[in-house]
């Protein structure tokens, strides 16, 4: 081997120690996850091929990057043969020190990259670029935990197993909107303010904003916290607030001179459904009412109405943490046990979202002759397949989420 080639062969081994992972460090290759191309993209055909560029840490700390995504799906054309479609894209990145994709914004036009690019921050945290892949190798990051959650909500309601009643707690919440993608879990705690009975604790998977604590004892004051966990860390509580059970003898926790049911629950159906690709959906609720008490007669009673999105909407809209878009009512009617008091007419709304809100609306005719308004809060609603909702299967199909259920707090009629 002549002296030039072997001096060449020890300048790129040398090159290759100084990208090196040093003792202790972690090296993960930087990308786009591919639910997110996808909401760029709109397509998928044998998936999306991506090119990322790092490009430093941005102002809080986290790495940084460009990613060049395409795909190409194949068809037949007009006029016979076949044609190829090439779906590109930019997308500004920002990930966290796990290169889990923290936030990303669509770029208008190409750019400038780097491919031998290298940034290193105080922490000895690096990234750094080789052709057309980006790399980041960590040292010591400083972790962020999220923020609390936040817009806390909690009711208590009863329950009946056989003959036997008890009370239970229905809790929402609002995760940071930073971070509400990357949570791995929740833990709600409900203490009560004086000693006695025991401390109510569940843990939530994956992004959930709501959960069912129990058996609540009766005639307690409870202080609720929420707190949120990510790689990262836990958050600090959230502001605490206090809910007091009723006596537990069916009695109390509703408005003084109002209709009460103390179960509100049923379906929702999603026409055409959610995909990645906007659209306006039409949504028929399906709910039924058990345990209702008041200066009204029913004891029960089940409702159907149809809304609309006010917008087009996406995926996105399950965790919209300000229950946005909201729904437009088009129909609601309610029918009401015992038999012979008739239906009610008039309008519900209700968030398209999995991140809590509360149903409301107003009625009229069948047991309530003059115009009402309606109210049920702490509002949880679960989609089937929202966990991969616009993310495509490895043949490239993507099935748009249609069905899902929901729970309220008890639903509350006039005065």
């Amino acid at each position: 081997m002549s002296r030039r080639v072997l001096l060449g062969a020890v300048v790129a081994l040398l090159g290759l120690l100084a990208l090196a992972p040093g003792a202790g460090a972690a090296t993960t290759q930087l990308l786009l996850s591919q639910s997110a191309a996808f909401s760029i993209l709109g397509h998928s055909c044998g998936g999306i091929q991506e090119h990322a560029y790092a490009t430093g840490f941005a102002f809080d700390g986290y790495p940084m990057g460009d990613v060049y995504m395409k795909t190409s799906c194949g068809g037949s054309g007009r006029g016979g043969g076949y044609k190829v479609t090439t779906y590109s894209a930019w997308a500004s990145v920002k990930w966290d020190w796990f290169a889990e994709t923290r936030a990303f914004t669509r770029l208008e036009g190409p750019a400038e990259v780097n491919p031998t690019f290298s940034a290193e921050d105080a922490y000895g945290d690096l990234v750094y670029n080789t052709s057309t892949a980006a790399y980041l190798q960590t040292g010591t990051p400083p972790l962020q935990p999220p923020a609390p959650p936040t817009n806390v909500a909690a009711s208590v309601s009863p329950y009946e197993v056989g003959e036997s009643e008890y009370l239970r707690m229905q809790v929402s919440w609002t995760a940071a909107a930073e971070t509400a993608g990357v949570i791995s879990s929740s833990t709600v705690t409900a203490t009560p303010v004086t000693a006695g009975p025991p401390v109510l604790s569940t843990a939530v998977s994956g992004s959930g904003t709501s959960a069912v604590l129990q058996p609540v004892a009766p005639n307690t004051t409870y202080r609720v916290t929420v707190t949120s966990t990510d790689a990262e860390g836990t958050s600090e509580e959230s502001s605490p607030i206090e809910v007091t059970s009723p006596s537990g003898d069916g009695g109390g926790g509703g408005t003084p001179g109002a209709e009460v049911c103390e179960q509100d629950s049923g379906t929702i159906k999603l026409t055409p459904g959610l995909t990645e690709t906007p659209h306006v959906q039409e949504i028929v609720v399906k709910g039924t009412l058990k345990g209702c008490d008041g200066p009204a007669e029913p004891t029960e009673g089940t409702y159907v109405a149809h809304l609309l999105t006010t917008e087009e909407v996406t995926c996105s809209t399950l965790q919209s943490i300000s229950a946005e878009p909201t729904t437009a009512s088009v129909s609601f009617v309610a029918k009401w046990l015992p038999l012979g008091l008739g239906r009610s007419h008039g309008t519900l709304v209700m968030p398209l979202t999995e991140v809590g809100g509360a149903i409301e609306g107003t009625l009229e005719g069948g047991p309530f002759p003059s115009p009402q308004s309606f109210f049920a809060g702490a509002l949880a609603e679960g989609f089937t397949g929202a966990a991969k909702c616009g993310v495509p299967s490895p043949k490239g199909i993507v099935k748009p989420v249609r069905s899902g259920t929901f729970a309220t707090a008890p639903f509350e009629i006039g005065p």
